[in-house]
């Protein structure tokens, strides 16, 4: 159940945004939703496709417990110890300084803290002090995963500086059956009676929007489903070709919740155990050295045989050949004609659209909406709510490719802009609209 990657609910948005700031930000982020929201998840797709340009570490929950247990770990991750008269604390503070030489070689480093409202609230805190005091342009970035609870935890104010939080909400009905319905026609089965209204309203209220409690409850309802037909063989008779798919259907979710389990003690054992400590050895040649011995090149090697001269004789005197015509020169290739440029972007909306210039070139602030690499994706949501005004989008490259984002409103200061975001659609509200500043767009 945990293929294909679910992008609705938003959280395709959000995966968008924490590869956006992980890469470029200099914000700590935060995680939040609901037991089964699907928080780790969508941090393991985070770290399948961004892997090779983003350098991401786990923080085990051991390391958790203790500011000595903290430090052992971020200075394991560096290869790393303790200097002389260096405390943990400072330990700490030294290891985001590092990282930012790292990130100046190319490759940011990224620390990803699941389950963090578990651990001690005041070394939440450390983590993000020591954050705050490096370079937050350029050091690790930490990415904080919890219960809404982390932001009491990590004693934020009330305008949240330093900090982007992104919330999963739960399922809706209709989510519920978008997620499973690629599900059950890879599995071979009928979406139309395993996703009945019936089956899809019960789904729906016994997982109360939570993907760990559909997991669960899902094998649960197409039990209960089998045996009502079986039920039913008094009065009427069953078509034998439902029943196979019923059966096979059930063995998956089965063997769904069994991998499930395997792979929760995996990872268990896997932040138990310590890694071990990498030994570097060197190898010293030179004149100081006696092992190793000299090599006698006198017998490997010998000179060749000096080849004897032949005596000089005259040689009789031939014709002189006359001079053959000499070629006629080839005419020089024509140069190739350079290659045409490419042709400037050209909106599909001009009167909604503005130049990145012109938006780093406005003062004040700005909220931003959405963000992809498709420009219909934007077309999309201003579609939607187009009875708000004031919604433009612009165009940039990100990684050599296409970037489109979605803004709303100029504002004179975070506050105001914040106060407007209230007032924007709930559903709008639960994309974690981004608060920025226009000119660093």
């Amino acid at each position: 159940m945990e293929t294909p990657f679910f992008p609705d609910a938003s959280r395709h948005h959000a995966l968008e945004t924490l590869r956006h700031l992980c890469g470029f930000g200099d914000l700590a982020l935060l995680l939040t939703g609901d037991v089964g929201a699907g928080k780790s998840r969508l941090l393991a797709e985070l770290v399948r496709s961004e892997s090779s340009r983003l350098d991401f570490h786990r923080v085990s929950a051991a390391a958790l417990t203790s500011t000595q247990a903290l430090s052992r770990a971020l200075l394991g991750i560096a290869h790393k110890g303790l200097n002389p008269g260096e405390g943990a604390r400072d330990a700490i503070y030294g290891f985001f300084r590092w990282s930012e030489i790292k990130a100046r070689k190319g490759q940011r480093m990224v620390l990803l803290i699941d389950d963090a409202d578990r651990a001690p609230a005041e070394l939440l805190r450390l983590l993000f002090s020591a954050f705050e005091a490096a370079d937050r342009s350029a050091t690790a970035v930490p990415v904080f995963s919890g219960s809404g609870r982390l932001i009491e935890m990590l004693g934020l104010s009330g305008d949240g500086a330093g900090v982007h939080q992104i919330h999963l909400r739960p399922l809706t009905k209709e989510e519920v059956a978008a997620y499973l319905e690629p599900r059950v026609h890879r599995a071979g089965g009928s979406a139309k009676d395993l996703l009945s209204p019936g089956k899809l309203s019960q789904l729906h209220s016994l997982s109360q929007g939570s993907f760990s409690r559909l997991k669960r409850v899902t094998p649960a309802v197409w039990l209960d489903m089998v045996s009502t037909e079986n039920g039913a063989k008094r009065t009427f008779s069953v078509p034998i070709n439902l029943r196979w798919p019923a059966l096979a259907l059930v063995m998956l979710a089965g063997s769904w919740w069994l991998v499930s389990q395997q792979y929760d003690d995996s990872v268990a054992r896997e932040q138990a155990e310590p890694e071990p400590e990498v030994i570097r050895k060197s190898v010293t040649i030179g004149p100081g050295n006696p092992d190793i011995d000299p090599v006698d090149t006198g017998a490997g090697l010998s000179e060749p045989a000096a080849e004897p001269e032949l005596p000089l004789t005259d040689e009789p005197d031939k014709p002189v050949p006359e001079p053959e015509p000499e070629p006629e020169p080839e005419p020089e290739p024509e140069p190739e004609p350079e290659p045409e440029p490419e042709p400037d972007f050209e909106p599909s909306r001009p009167a909604v659209f503005m130049e990145l210039e012109s938006v780093k070139a406005r003062e004040g602030w700005t909220v931003q909406l959405i963000a992809g690499n498709q420009e219909q994706t934007v077309l999309n949501l201003m579609d939607r709510y187009e009875s708000i005004s004031g919604i433009l989008y612009t165009y940039t490259q990100r990684q050599d490719q296409d970037w489109f984002v979605g803004f709303y409103g100029e504002f004179p200061s975070r506050d105001e802009a914040r106060k407007a975001v209230e007032r924007l659609p709930q559903a709008l509200r639960d994309q974690s609209p981004w608060i920025r500043q226009s000119r660093d767009f």
